[in-house]
């Protein structure tokens, strides 16, 4: 009977005990539950980023918080402040383990899945770096391990291809050591910093957590990744960039702002691979078009020219002015020709012939300093316009400049040895003897080049050097936005000349070079009335030409849309979902 009872006793005492915990763990599933939020930010859908998710009790309100970790883009270096802890996204191993971002094996397709392969990072190498402040306090880069987590935030995926796109141009600079959370001199690089968010703070619209950007840097980021501006209306809350199997598109997030979304088609891969199976069958053939290589000087000089924006050489003495649209130039023209000739001349072929395009290759050439990095093969910059053409950037023009100039020279045979002409002449030719990309004879030799990433080191060094000395020279007749204005004013707008609707329409860079030449007494006269010399004129005129030659033979316009003047610099926070 005992024993009976003990057993009772035994089997009440299990009975509470279950109905005890039970009832804690519905109390505490209703405590938990209180965490709105916490399941959606953790590692399967934030990836790494979900391992700093934790929860936080509010006593006064009895309930748990969810705060969350998340990075926010931007541009820093060259000009643009560095933020404190920091980390660059340069595609190097260091830099994608403190950023958190994992390194997809070869070939997998991001859009499907996410391969993970693990990424190690020594203790010496972490030692090395125990002075600097992101991982003195705490932020210690671990290896990723192998797994698939699924669904991931959208940001996620553009953090690994900023980090591809800063690795391929990085790569052409041949800079030393490790970029990881500061850019070297005079390079805009961009970065993420960690923000602790509460939960608590997101709209009901939002069901996942989001990354943050400004609008400026995010437009310059998806020009840097290949990708055009199709669309771009913040009034609206309408943006839309797509190129390169990127696609970004936005949502108008009510009491938050601009929401975007980033996709990865993996369309290019795919092309390649297909075209790469068509090259081993004989007579194979493919029509398909593929996007030609994007890689920018990571340089705020060239992300300027996406928006139209030009930043004159500071030693020349000129305004800064922006190209983007036709009325843009219009108004340019006012600051570089203030008698007002070039800019009413302009607007009349315009009220003519609305579809008209200025060619405003020539003017970027002869106003602005050199982007590209000595040492660099580089040579990629945004297009500031929709005509970019220009004698500055053709190698037929080069050689029909050095014919002129020897005529020239020939028919004044009083012109000193000593003289900026003969230099300039001495200059052309010694190029051309060491580098053939210099000149071109013809327009089929010009255009077998037709699209160009990078050209020879040396040769572009060469020609950085001499751009170097004609500023210097240029810089020393102390009026050089006189010559320019008349040289825009008297050449570039010449009769049949370059802004003629056949010339607009089929460019002759060689014809438009002798014309120049054979408006060279008008430009004298023009030049004249505020007390230049003829032989000053001529000199000076020769050594601008050529300055803008070799500008144009050291950089390539990129076509592409270029972002609104009233949006560049804009600080106007976008948020990635």
């Amino acid at each position: 009977m005992p024993t009976l009872e003990a057993n009772l006793a035994g089997a009440a005492l299990a009975i509470a005990l279950v109905a005890l915990f039970t009832a804690l763990g519905q109390l505490l599933q209703q405590y938990f539950a209180t965490a709105d939020g916490y399941r959606r930010c953790q590692t399967s859908v934030m990836g790494e980023y979900g391992t700093r998710t934790y929860l936080r009790w509010r006593w006064r309100e009895f309930r748990f918080e969810t705060i969350y970790t998340v990075p926010e883009i931007s541009m820093v270096g060259d000009g643009a402040p560095n933020r404190y802890e920091q980390v660059l996204l340069t595609g190097n191993n260091i830099t994608r383990a403190c950023s958190l971002v994992p390194l997809w094996s070869e070939g997998s397709d991001p859009s499907k899945s996410l391969d993970y392969r693990p990424t190690y990072i020594t203790d010496m190498e972490l030692e090395n770096r125990r002075t600097q402040s992101w991982l003195s306090k705490g932020i210690k880069p671990k290896a990723f391990p192998h797994r698939a987590p699924g669904e991931l935030v959208c940001w996620i995926p553009l953090l690994h291809w900023i980090h591809e796109s800063t690795k391929l141009s990085l790569s052409m600079l041949k800079y030393k050591g490790d970029v990881i959370n500061k850019p070297p001199y005079q390079v805009r690089l961009p970065a993420v910093v960690f923000r602790q968010k509460s939960w608590d703070f997101l709209p009901p619209d939002v069901v996942r957590p989001l990354a943050k950007s400004t609008l400026s840097d995010i437009a310059i980021i998806a020009r840097r990744m290949g990708m055009k501006w199709k669309e771009f209306r913040p009034s609206d809350g309408t943006l839309r960039a797509e190129g390169h199997s990127h696609i970004i598109t936005s949502t108008l997030v009510r009491s938050l702002g601009i929401v975007l979304h980033y996709t990865y088609t993996g369309q290019t891969q795919r092309l390649l691979q297909a075209q790469e199976n068509l090259s081993r069958v004989p007579r194979a053939r493919s029509a398909v078009f593929f996007e030609q290589e994007e890689i920018y000087i990571p340089r705020a000089r060239a992300d300027r020219l996406g928006c139209g924006v030009i930043r004159s050489e500071p030693r020349l003495r000129l305004p800064d002015f922006s190209l983007s649209t036709q009325s843009e130039i219009v108004t340019a023209l006012v600051y570089l020709d203030a008698t007002g000739k070039s800019s009413a001349a302009l607007t009349r072929i315009l009220k003519g012939n609305p579809e008209f395009r200025f060619r405003v290759g020539d003017i970027v050439a002869f106003t602005t300093a050199p982007i590209r990095f000595k040492g660099s093969v580089l040579v990629q910059v945004p297009a500031p316009s929709d005509n970019v053409h220009g004698v500055t950037v053709s190698a037929v023009a080069r050689w029909e400049f050095r014919q002129c100039l020897r005529d020239y020279i020939a028919m004044k045979p009083g012109i000193e040895p000593e003289s900026d002409i003969r230099r300039a002449l001495r200059i052309c030719e010694e190029i051309g003897s060491q580098f053939p990309a210099w000149y071109a004879k013809d327009e089929q030799t010009a255009y077998a080049e037709h699209w160009v990433v990078t050209r020879d080191v040396e040769y572009l060094d060469k020609l950085q050097r001499i751009i170097f000395e004609m500023t210097t020279t240029l810089s020393a007749y102390g009026r050089y936005l006189e010559l320019l204005a008349a040289h825009i004013r008297v050449a570039m707008f010449c009769e049949d000349g370059e802004t003629s609707m056949t010339r607009n329409w089929a460019p002759d860079y060689a014809a438009d070079v002798r014309g120049y030449f054979k408006q060279l007494p008008l430009l004298i006269e023009e030049l004249s009335k505020t007390g230049w010399t003829e032989s000053d004129c001529v000199d000076a005129w020769c050594i601008m030409m050529l300055r803008g030659m070799c500008w144009g033979a050291s950089h390539f316009f990129v076509p592409g849309e270029r972002v609104p003047i009233q949006y560049f610099g804009s600080q106007l926070p976008v948020y990635i979902g």
